[in-house]
């Protein structure tokens, strides 16, 4: 059974904040036309959270187009790409501006931390894979 930690699609989510980044002079224009919206206006650090989490989303949109480009899957394949993952995510982590919300940048550490657990699970049986292959 698949587990399930997400309840979105990342290239999904990305793609979403991809566009609304596009279009984000537009939004604030609009909102700021329709009277019942205007509580929902955007402030400069809740568009600088959606460019961070579109470019936390970014990495994991790669890993899973390398993925899927590949025909015949090989765990030692699947290792390489999730160490790439982990190392993007790691050097992401590190260049996070120091004027980011801190409720994100904790949201994106926490996600970061569970994956390097199972980086780490998975890194532990690499020496098996490589005698299954």
């Amino acid at each position: 059974m698949v587990i399930l930690d997400v309840w979105t699609r990342w290239a999904s989510t990305h793609q979403m904040c991809e566009c609304v980044l596009q279009y984000c002079a537009v939004v604030d224009s609009y909102v700021a036309k329709v009277k019942p919206l205007r509580d929902y206006e955007m402030n400069a650090n809740e568009w600088m959270s959606i460019q961070l989490v579109t470019k936390f989303l970014k990495i994991f949109c790669t890993a899973i187009t390398q993925m899927s480009a590949i025909k015949k899957p090989l765990l030692s394949t699947a290792h390489t790409i999730f160490k790439g993952l982990q190392d993007d995510l790691a050097k992401f982590m590190k260049d996070l501006p120091n004027d980011a919300p801190p409720k994100l940048m904790l949201a994106l550490l926490g996600s970061h931390c569970k994956l390097s657990d199972y980086f780490f699970k998975f890194d532990l049986l690499h020496y098996i894979w490589f005698i299954c292959e």
